[in-house]
């Protein structure tokens, strides 16, 4: 495997020889490569254009595939939404065009293993497909794997509450898991059209090898399936903890109302301004008022504890 330029790589491919083209971006000269390739006009603007549904189109002599795969950038990612990054993939007889405007894991992989040993590109255009398809769909482990470990730390610290921006948390992996669940729907489709020997650019042969990658992303889908299951199971368990922390303040508030109202109705009769109150002469009257009070306050505090509301 040697590097090309492109006018080297649109000759191999005239000439029938293995080749794949990876462009990282818009150009003149991409632009120009897939013109000369008579790429249709409207596959050459989705591939340079962000589209949000993965899709697979048959043309005469190539086969068009939009897919998304986790992004290699993850620092400056908004933390509210899954990171991933589209990947455009033309198939044709003897050739494959990848393009990708974000650096990409799967891509590298496959390029380094073709570049070690040159037997990826050896193995034909197709098998060069579904080696970039099936390292994408083996990125969105890694993802899932941290996913989950979120949940379970948001799991414990629901329970014990003692979680800082919990909620935010539950809401961020919600929306993840809902990403994931729409580009999903859209790419389980398009693994699955080319597994069942739809196309001719991939070889019956090869078809066994398209299912497996089908069979790898069914998994993810199911996982990302059973994680929403989980974090819908935590933000209930958060809402019911929530709750039952309410009403453990609410009946300490009662409590405290149902106490003081007697007291406040002994105090509010000594309160009135009459002028004839003959126990307010009498020298006890105000420490047995304040026994009084005290009395009333146990017996409800008692009553409440004999009837297991404290």
């Amino acid at each position: 495997m040697e590097h090309a330029t492109l006018e080297q790589a649109l000759a191999a491919i005239r000439a029938g020889k293995p080749t794949w083209v990876d462009m990282d971006g818009r150009s003149d000269g991409n632009e120009r490569l897939l013109t000369d390739l008579e790429i249709h006009p409207l596959i050459i603007e989705d591939v340079f254009m962000d589209c949000v549904r993965p899709k697979v189109e048959d043309y005469k002599d190539y086969v068009y595939v939009l897919f998304h795969a986790p992004s290699s950038i993850s620092r400056d990612a908004d933390p509210q939404t899954l990171d991933l990054a589209e990947i455009d993939i033309i198939l044709g007889q003897n050739y494959v065009v990848t393009h990708h405007a974000q650096p990409s894991k799967a891509l590298d992989s496959v390029w380094g293993e073709v570049a070690r040993s040159g037997r990826a590109i050896k193995k034909g255009a197709a098998w060069l497909a579904h080696a970039v398809l099936d390292r994408v769909v083996d990125d969105y482990l890694p993802q899932l794997d941290v996913m989950d470990d979120e949940i379970d730390a948001l799991e414990h610290e629901v329970l014990a509450d003692t979680g800082r921006d919990v909620l935010q948390r539950i809401f961020t992996i919600k929306r993840q898991l809902q990403q994931l669940r729409r580009v999903s729907i859209h790419q389980k489709e398009v693994l699955y059209r080319l597994s069942r020997g739809e196309f001719d650019e991939i070889p019956e042969p090869l078809l066994p090898f398209f299912r497996d990658v089908y069979d790898h992303f069914v998994r993810v889908t199911d996982l990302a399936e059973s994680y929403r299951d989980l974090i819908a199971g935590t933000f209930e368990a958060h809402l019911s903890v929530q709750s039952n922390k309410m009403n453990a303040i609410m009946k300490t508030l009662t409590l405290a109302n149902t106490v003081f109202l007697p007291l406040t109705f002994i105090a509010g009769i000594y309160g009135m301004n009459f002028d004839h109150m003959p126990e307010l002469r009498r020298p006890w009257a105000y420490p047995i008022v304040l026994a009084s009070m005290g009395a009333v306050a146990f017996a409800i505090v008692t009553f409440y504890r004999r009837k297991r509301w404290l």
